[in-house]
């Protein structure tokens, strides 16, 4: 994974309470509410929006899940990462992520708890590959944590004709102090701390920041907005269209609920323009959209971030 920008998360602002928003699922990654259809390929894993929505710069958090009743097992960051109805189950030694106290030769990895559900919402111990961050690898068996990457890493972003995803580094410390040493990305603690991998930051605004095939999408952690990561979309929806989860539009495109979006959406969530709140001769397509900040304005890095949404 190629380094292109970092942000520091505790630099990032927050966005203050305000109302919910429907979570979706990235890649189902980045997955809006719920992963609807048939069960997706290791690819097809969502990013948690965290039931944010985002209106007159506010985002709150949900419950997770996209229908609003917080079951959903795919709302998460790699929702739909799918090990197949014949998938064996992951190993069941449970395990503690931050402090790797896996045995000699192992590591301790997220893994979906349930073969088929798509929700990274667990870890065991699985027998640790070679391969060091940034790699080609691929998954021994089923997506069920064993795969070729060595002990600091996870095999992240697999093309589902192909097979082969990219090491990607875990985080090292704690949920409170954490770190990325190998690649100096930022430290995601995604689907509720369960899922703590390094990711590269970047600027909706800017094109051209992520590395080839990937786009920059909404991250958010525990519910709240908490700026934008490098990762392989799902879908390529634009203005008006569906969208499931987070990295489910195109590049410049942000997924938001239809009280948000306005009366065009026709359905629950809709792709909507990023848009630089600085420039007053931008004029959104949505019918009464206006660009609304999605940070606070003294925030150094996203301060003229915006989206096309309804003033609220």
């Amino acid at each position: 994974m190629i380094l292109r920008t970092r942000w520091t998360p505790t630099a990032i602002g927050r966005l203050p309470l305000g109302r919910t928003l429907c979570c979706f699922t990235l890649g189902c990654l980045l997955t809006l509410p719920g992963c609807k259809g048939p069960e997706a390929t290791p690819n097809d894993s969502g990013l948690d929006t965290g039931n944010a929505e985002a209106a007159d710069g506010d985002a709150d958090a949900g419950d997770g899940d996209g229908d609003g009743d917080g079951d959903d097992p795919c709302d998460s960051f790699l929702g739909c990462g799918d090990a197949g109805e014949d998938a064996p189950p992951p190993r069941v030694e449970p395990c503690d992520f931050w402090s790797q106290d896996c045995d000699e030769g192992e590591k301790c990895t997220p893994v979906p708890s349930s073969p088929g559900s798509g929700a990274w919402d667990a870890t065991v111990c699985v027998t640790a590959g070679t391969e060091a961050p940034g790699s080609a690898c691929s998954f021994t068996g089923a997506v069920n944590g064993e795969d070729t990457c060595d002990a600091t890493s996870m095999c992240l972003d697999v093309d589902a004709d192909t097979g082969e995803g990219t090491c990607t580094e875990l985080c090292v410390g704690s949920p409170e102090s954490n770190s990325c040493p190998q690649t100096g990305n930022a430290c995601w603690l995604l689907n509720d701390g369960q899922l703590p991998v390094c990711l590269d930051g970047c600027n909706p605004l800017i094109t051209g920041e992520c590395p080839p095939g990937q786009t920059c999408v909404a991250g958010f952690e525990g519910g709240d907005l908490n700026g934008f990561l490098c990762f392989a979309p799902a879908a390529q929806g634009i203005t008006g269209e569906q969208c499931e989860c987070a990295n489910c539009c195109a590049d410049g495109h942000f997924c938001t609920d239809a009280p948000t979006y306005g009366n065009d959406c026709a359905f629950d969530l809709c792709c909507t323009e990023y848009c630089d709140v600085s420039d007053g001769g931008f004029a959104c397509a949505g019918t009464g959209q206006q660009c609304i900040a999605l940070f606070d304005a003294s925030d150094p890095n996203y301060a003229d971030v915006g989206a096309c949404q309804i003033p609220m």
